[in-house]
C-alpha cells in the first residue's frame, strides 16, 4: 500500500526534498528570491491541527505564486485525506 506520509518520514528524505525545492528556487531571478523573502509565513501548531497565515508581497508575480502555492497544497491535503477515508470538508 502506497503511504505518502511513510515515504516522507525519514529526515534524509525530507532533506531530499526541501534540496529540490531550493534548487527549483535558486534559478528563480534575484527579484523574485528577494520578495519571496520579504513575505512574512505564520504557521501555528496545535494539538491536532495547524493554523498556516502567509503574508502579502508587492510583487505580482510573488503573488501568484502564493494564490498558487495554496491552491496546489490545499487541494494536495483534500485529496490526500479524502484518498486515505477521512470526511473532508475545505472551506474557502
Amino acid at each position: 500500500m502506497f503511504n505518502f506520509q511513510q515515504m516522507l518520514a525519514t529526515p534524509q528524505a525530507r532533506d531530499m526534498l526541501f534540496r529540490l525545492m531550493a534548487q527549483e528556487m535558486g534559478k528563480a531571478p534575484p527579484e523574485i528570491r528577494e520578495a519571496l523573502g520579504r513575505v512574512p509565513v505564520k504557521i501555528i501548531k496545535e494539538s491536532r491541527g495547524f493554523k498556516l497565515e502567509i503574508g502579502s508581497s508587492d510583487n505580482e508575480q510573488v503573488e501568484q505564486m502564493i494564490q498558487s502555492a495554496l491552491g496546489s497544497w490545499s487541494d494536495m491535503l483534500t485529496r490526500g485525506f479524502q484518498a486515505m477515508g477521512y470526511d473532508v470538508t475545505l472551506y474557502e
